[in-house]
């Protein structure tokens, strides 16, 4: 009885671990796709600056993620009528393992606002 009271506590502590790590991952991600989305309404208002976005997404990142997002990097790419803002990282380890690095990567494009005729 000792030995499988063992192996099932090995398996529910897994399994639990696993559930909080799925959680993590699920925050990091909906925060990266907040924090590009962000970018993007402040990337795409007539006449922002080159990288209005990307500082954006920056600064919502640093204000709401709380470090749940770890190493973020955003970047910001422009054509005439689009703006496009990503942002990625890694999502927080519950068991911090060598190698073991849960990347992800969320995207916003929105059309820049400007002035046309009919």
């Amino acid at each position: 009885m000792t030995l499988e009271v063992a192996i099932l506590f090995v398996m529910v502590m897994a399994l639990t671990f696993g559930a909080i790590q799925v959680g993590l991952w699920y925050s990091a991600r909906n925060m990266c796709q907040a924090a590009a989305e962000a970018g993007a309404r402040a990337g795409k208002v007539q006449n922002a600056a080159a990288g209005s976005g990307a500082a954006a997404a920056r600064t919502y990142l640093a204000d709401v993620a709380g470090g749940l997002v770890v190493a973020p990097q955003v970047t910001e790419a422009r054509t005439a009528t689009t703006v496009t803002v990503q942002c990625s990282g890694q999502a927080q380890n519950v068991v911090p393992m060598p190698g073991f690095d849960i990347s992800l990567a969320q995207s916003s494009t929105a059309g820049i606002e400007r002035f046309t005729t009919r």
